[in-house]
């Protein structure tokens, strides 16, 4: 696409780079992207849906063997894995290579479907560049509702927090992606989890979705108990809710 009107309104919305694509697709959405950074069009959000590989030498690579090149007008860039975790050096290379464009914002870690997607405990601080940590860059976990402490390196829950207008922001953000409630996570990240989801419904935030991941255990009147005895109330702001079990749906 060499249009440039066109270009600017592909790149106001989200662009996707499938691992279902084919490999001349793949090739023109990247050359369409770096189309938008050479006209400085603000490239919104850019996914890597289970196409992410690793990044080298400053570029990422993908999983067809392609190189996306640095994107200078890049805002926002998630990854949706293929793998049950990422790690300290696929976290810093992604933060790195996003930090090389002058807008960017954002870096958002996912997880393929029902998989809960691992990502290091914490990240040493001295690995963290101090470019994102001046220009305040989120790195978000949406499976378990986290942020990174660009500081300390701890991921931090956003439910934990007083709400005010930057959480509001933060919360809005995380429940546009998929919220999971795991059996495997800690009773304490599940009461964080649930303290953002109510939060979410209090201040009429939409639930893009709630996945129950071996979790679910029973209706008991209005609320679901799940099997760490945490109790799950009404959402009033939920869209969808998923309840995985044991495989099955």
């Amino acid at each position: 696409v060499d249009d440039v009107d066109t270009v600017k309104r592909i790149c106001t919305e989200l662009v996707d780079i499938d691992s279902d694509d084919s490999e001349v697709l793949q090739r023109c959405t990247i050359q369409l992207l770096e189309n938008a950074s050479y006209h400085d069009i603000p490239i919104s959000e850019l996914l890597l849906e289970v196409s992410y590989c690793k990044v080298d030498k400053g570029d990422i690579v993908l999983q067809s063997g392609l190189c996306l090149p640095t994107l200078s007008t890049l805002e926002k860039l998630s990854v949706v894995a293929n793998t049950d975790e990422l790690t300290e050096e696929d976290v810093i290379g992604l933060l790195n290579y996003g930090v090389q464009s002058k807008r960017f914002k954002e870096l958002c870690c996912d997880s393929f479907m029902v998989l809960y997607c691992k990502l290091p405990t914490s990240i040493s601080p001295e690995m963290i560049p101090e470019t994102a940590r001046s220009r305040n860059i989120k790195v978000c976990w949406p499976d378990t509702t986290c942020q990174l402490d660009l500081r300390s390196g701890k991921w931090k829950q956003v439910g934990d927090k007083m709400v005010n207008a930057e959480d509001i922001q933060a919360i809005t953000e995380l429940c546009s992606s998929p919220v999971f409630i795991n059996n495997e996570s800690s009773q304490e990240s599940q009461k964080s989890t649930i303290e953002l989801l109510k939060k979410a419904s209090r201040h009429d935030i939409p639930i893009y979705g709630v996945y129950l991941v071996q979790s679910f255990n029973k209706v008991d009147e209005d609320d679901i108990t799940l099997y760490s005895g945490l109790s799950l109330p009404i959402l009033t702001s939920i869209e969808m809710m998923t309840i995985h079990e044991e495989g099955e749906k």
